[in-house]
Protein backbone atom coordinates (compact mmCIF):
# COMPACT_ATOMS: atom_id res chain seq x y z
CA UNK A 1 0.00 0.00 0.00
CA UNK A 2 0.90 3.46 -0.11
CA UNK A 3 0.88 5.43 3.68
CA UNK A 4 0.99 8.49 4.23
CA UNK A 5 0.42 9.17 7.06
CA UNK A 6 -0.57 12.24 8.82
CA UNK A 7 2.31 12.34 10.72
CA UNK A 8 4.70 12.47 8.07
CA UNK A 9 2.33 14.53 6.14
CA UNK A 10 3.39 17.38 8.93
CA UNK A 11 7.13 16.30 9.21
CA UNK A 12 8.57 18.42 5.99
CA UNK A 13 7.78 21.84 4.44
CA UNK A 14 5.42 22.77 6.98
CA UNK A 15 7.69 24.18 10.30
CA UNK A 16 8.09 27.89 8.61
CA UNK A 17 4.43 28.10 7.89
CA UNK A 18 3.45 26.94 11.35
CA UNK A 19 5.73 29.04 13.62
CA UNK A 20 3.31 31.13 14.45
CA UNK A 21 4.12 32.20 17.74
CA UNK A 22 6.66 35.01 18.59
CA UNK A 23 8.09 32.62 21.61
CA UNK A 24 8.73 29.84 18.91
CA UNK A 25 12.48 29.63 17.95
CA UNK A 26 13.75 29.90 14.29
CA UNK A 27 14.03 26.62 13.17
CA UNK A 28 17.97 24.95 12.84
CA UNK A 29 19.10 25.46 9.53
CA UNK A 30 19.26 22.88 7.19
CA UNK A 31 22.25 22.33 4.87
CA UNK A 32 21.05 21.23 0.92
CA UNK A 33 22.75 17.97 2.09
CA UNK A 34 20.73 17.20 4.89
CA UNK A 35 17.53 18.14 3.49
CA UNK A 36 18.27 15.87 0.72
CA UNK A 37 19.13 13.14 3.42
CA UNK A 38 15.75 13.92 5.42
CA UNK A 39 13.75 13.82 1.83
CA UNK A 40 15.55 10.47 1.39
CA UNK A 41 14.95 9.14 4.82
CA UNK A 42 10.70 10.28 4.36
CA UNK A 43 10.71 8.37 1.29
CA UNK A 44 12.05 4.97 2.61
CA UNK A 45 9.64 5.53 5.17
CA UNK A 46 6.53 5.91 2.71
CA UNK A 47 7.66 2.68 1.23
CA UNK A 48 7.66 0.87 4.85
CA UNK A 49 11.58 0.27 4.34
CA UNK A 50 11.75 1.13 7.91
CA UNK A 51 15.53 -0.19 8.98
CA UNK A 52 17.19 1.97 6.07
CA UNK A 53 15.06 4.74 6.76
CA UNK A 54 16.71 4.91 10.52
CA UNK A 55 19.97 3.96 9.74
CA UNK A 56 19.60 7.35 7.08
CA UNK A 57 18.42 9.41 10.21
CA UNK A 58 20.98 8.08 12.42
CA UNK A 59 23.66 9.54 9.86
CA UNK A 60 21.63 12.75 9.91
CA UNK A 61 21.83 12.67 13.77
CA UNK A 62 26.00 13.01 13.25
CA UNK A 63 25.69 15.89 11.36
CA UNK A 64 22.76 17.66 12.30
CA UNK A 65 21.68 16.69 15.89
CA UNK A 66 19.78 19.65 16.92
CA UNK A 67 17.13 18.79 13.78
CA UNK A 68 13.69 19.05 15.30
CA UNK A 69 12.47 17.40 11.36
CA UNK A 70 15.09 14.76 12.35
CA UNK A 71 13.20 13.59 15.31
CA UNK A 72 9.56 13.76 14.29
CA UNK A 73 10.12 11.55 11.46
CA UNK A 74 12.21 8.79 13.34
CA UNK A 75 9.06 8.86 16.00
CA UNK A 76 6.73 8.86 13.31
CA UNK A 77 8.75 5.14 12.00
CA UNK A 78 8.67 3.66 15.35
CA UNK A 79 4.79 4.59 15.48
CA UNK A 80 4.09 2.75 12.35
CA UNK A 81 1.35 -0.22 12.41
CA UNK A 82 4.24 -2.40 11.90
CA UNK A 83 6.76 -1.51 14.44
CA UNK A 84 4.60 0.02 17.37
CA UNK A 85 7.33 0.54 19.72
CA UNK A 86 5.62 3.53 21.62
CA UNK A 87 8.72 4.09 23.99
CA UNK A 88 10.38 4.83 21.23
CA UNK A 89 8.32 7.23 19.58
CA UNK A 90 7.37 8.81 22.59
CA UNK A 91 11.08 9.78 23.47
CA UNK A 92 11.37 10.93 19.31
CA UNK A 93 8.61 13.13 19.43
CA UNK A 94 9.30 14.79 23.11
CA UNK A 95 12.88 15.29 21.79
CA UNK A 96 11.52 17.49 18.79
CA UNK A 97 9.24 19.60 21.37
CA UNK A 98 12.33 20.36 23.21
CA UNK A 99 13.87 21.85 19.91
CA UNK A 100 11.03 23.42 19.05
CA UNK A 101 9.25 24.58 22.57
CA UNK A 102 6.77 27.70 20.56
CA UNK A 103 5.58 25.29 17.37
CA UNK A 104 2.69 24.05 16.95
CA UNK A 105 4.32 20.93 14.87
CA UNK A 106 5.86 18.51 17.62
CA UNK A 107 2.64 19.29 19.61
CA UNK A 108 0.60 17.75 16.83
CA UNK A 109 2.44 14.56 16.77
CA UNK A 110 2.39 14.53 20.45
CA UNK A 111 -1.38 14.88 20.31
CA UNK A 112 -1.41 12.43 17.43
CA UNK A 113 0.67 9.67 20.05
CA UNK A 114 -2.02 9.93 21.85
CA UNK A 115 -4.81 9.45 19.52
CA UNK A 116 -3.03 6.28 18.07
CA UNK A 117 -2.14 4.95 22.12
CA UNK A 118 -5.76 4.91 22.43
CA UNK A 119 -5.56 7.41 25.08
CA UNK A 120 -8.36 9.37 23.46
CA UNK A 121 -9.02 11.82 26.90
CA UNK A 122 -5.22 12.73 26.61
CA UNK A 123 -5.15 13.42 22.96
CA UNK A 124 -8.26 15.24 22.98
CA UNK A 125 -6.70 17.50 25.52
CA UNK A 126 -3.26 18.24 23.51
CA UNK A 127 -5.68 18.67 20.33
CA UNK A 128 -8.05 21.16 22.19
CA UNK A 129 -5.21 23.06 23.48
CA UNK A 130 -3.48 23.70 20.00
CA UNK A 131 -6.33 24.96 19.23
CA UNK A 132 -6.37 27.56 21.45
CA UNK A 133 -2.54 27.89 21.59
CA UNK A 134 -2.26 28.26 17.97
CA UNK A 135 -6.01 29.69 16.30
CA UNK A 136 -4.24 30.59 13.10
CA UNK A 137 -3.26 27.31 11.77
CA UNK A 138 -3.58 26.84 8.23
CA UNK A 139 -7.16 25.62 7.65
CA UNK A 140 -5.40 22.16 6.39
CA UNK A 141 -4.12 21.77 9.81
CA UNK A 142 -6.87 23.25 11.38
CA UNK A 143 -9.63 20.64 10.21
CA UNK A 144 -7.20 18.04 10.92
CA UNK A 145 -7.38 18.96 14.75
CA UNK A 146 -11.01 19.63 15.25
CA UNK A 147 -10.98 15.82 13.19
CA UNK A 148 -9.28 14.48 15.67
CA UNK A 149 -11.40 16.03 18.05
CA UNK A 150 -14.74 14.67 16.78
CA UNK A 151 -12.93 11.44 16.89
CA UNK A 152 -11.71 11.68 20.49
CA UNK A 153 -14.87 12.93 21.54
CA UNK A 154 -17.15 10.09 19.57
CA UNK A 155 -14.58 7.20 21.40
CA UNK A 156 -15.13 8.53 24.77
CA UNK A 157 -19.08 8.87 24.67
CA UNK A 158 -19.37 12.92 24.15
CA UNK A 159 -21.41 12.36 20.85
CA UNK A 160 -22.90 15.63 21.26
CA UNK A 161 -19.82 17.60 22.09
CA UNK A 162 -18.79 15.53 18.77
CA UNK A 163 -21.65 17.32 17.01
CA UNK A 164 -21.09 20.51 17.95
CA UNK A 165 -17.66 20.72 16.83
CA UNK A 166 -18.99 19.61 13.41
CA UNK A 167 -21.25 22.28 13.30
CA UNK A 168 -18.87 25.11 14.31
CA UNK A 169 -15.85 24.19 12.31
CA UNK A 170 -17.09 22.65 9.41
CA UNK A 171 -19.29 22.69 6.05
CA UNK A 172 -19.77 20.92 2.86
CA UNK A 173 -18.48 23.96 0.99
CA UNK A 174 -14.26 23.90 2.94
CA UNK A 175 -11.42 22.88 0.99
CA UNK A 176 -10.57 20.45 3.19
CA UNK A 177 -12.58 16.91 3.01
CA UNK A 178 -13.28 17.39 7.02
CA UNK A 179 -16.66 17.48 6.99
CA UNK A 180 -17.71 14.51 5.26
CA UNK A 181 -15.35 12.04 7.00
CA UNK A 182 -16.58 13.77 10.28
CA UNK A 183 -20.36 12.63 9.02
CA UNK A 184 -18.75 9.33 8.42
CA UNK A 185 -17.55 9.24 12.04
CA UNK A 186 -20.85 10.00 13.35
CA UNK A 187 -22.25 7.14 11.14
CA UNK A 188 -19.33 4.45 12.24
CA UNK A 189 -20.58 5.50 15.94
CA UNK A 190 -23.40 4.28 15.90
CA UNK A 191 -22.62 1.14 13.78
CA UNK A 192 -24.02 2.53 10.24
CA UNK A 193 -21.33 1.00 8.23
CA UNK A 194 -23.55 1.93 5.24
CA UNK A 195 -24.10 5.21 5.86
CA UNK A 196 -20.34 6.07 7.04
CA UNK A 197 -18.96 4.46 3.83
CA UNK A 198 -21.59 6.61 1.48
CA UNK A 199 -20.03 10.23 3.58
CA UNK A 200 -16.58 8.52 2.94
CA UNK A 201 -17.57 8.07 -1.51
CA UNK A 202 -18.95 11.36 -0.77
CA UNK A 203 -15.50 13.06 0.55
CA UNK A 204 -13.56 11.02 -2.42
CA UNK A 205 -15.71 12.11 -5.31
CA UNK A 206 -15.17 15.85 -4.18
CA UNK A 207 -11.40 15.72 -3.14
CA UNK A 208 -8.33 14.06 -4.36
CA UNK A 209 -7.24 11.00 -3.22
CA UNK A 210 -4.41 12.12 -1.36
CA UNK A 211 -6.51 14.91 0.20
CA UNK A 212 -8.35 12.16 2.12
CA UNK A 213 -5.67 9.87 3.32
CA UNK A 214 -4.64 11.13 6.50
CA UNK A 215 -8.70 10.88 7.40
CA UNK A 216 -9.43 7.88 6.32
CA UNK A 217 -5.92 7.08 7.97
CA UNK A 218 -7.78 7.57 11.33
CA UNK A 219 -10.45 5.28 10.82
CA UNK A 220 -8.07 2.68 10.43
CA UNK A 221 -6.53 3.63 13.77
CA UNK A 222 -9.62 2.92 15.05
CA UNK A 223 -10.29 0.08 13.58
CA UNK A 224 -13.14 0.88 11.57
CA UNK A 225 -12.44 0.42 8.32
CA UNK A 226 -9.65 -1.70 6.60
CA UNK A 227 -6.32 -0.58 4.88
CA UNK A 228 -7.11 0.77 1.67
CA UNK A 229 -4.86 2.00 -1.32
CA UNK A 230 -5.81 5.38 -2.48
CA UNK A 231 -2.73 4.56 -5.21
CA UNK A 232 -4.06 5.10 -8.45
CA UNK A 233 -3.92 1.64 -10.19
CA UNK A 234 -1.35 0.54 -12.61
CA UNK A 235 -2.59 0.67 -16.13
CA UNK A 236 -2.67 -2.89 -17.40
CA UNK A 237 0.74 -3.65 -19.72
CA UNK A 238 -0.32 -3.35 -23.47
CA UNK A 239 -0.93 -6.82 -25.29
CA UNK A 240 1.65 -6.90 -28.20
Amino acid sequence: MRLIPTLLFLTFGLSAVLAQDPKAGAPAPMSEEVRKMLLEARDLRVKQRYEEALEKLDAIEKIAPNLADLYALRGDIHLAPRRRDFDMALQQFEKAAQLQPGSPLPQFNLAEFYFVKHDFATALERFTKLTTDFPKLPMVIRHLVHYRRVLCELKLGHRPAAEQIIADQFTFMDDTPAYYFSKAALAFDTGNQAGASDWIKRGLQAFKPGDCEAYYDAFKELRWVPDMDFAPEAAAPKKP
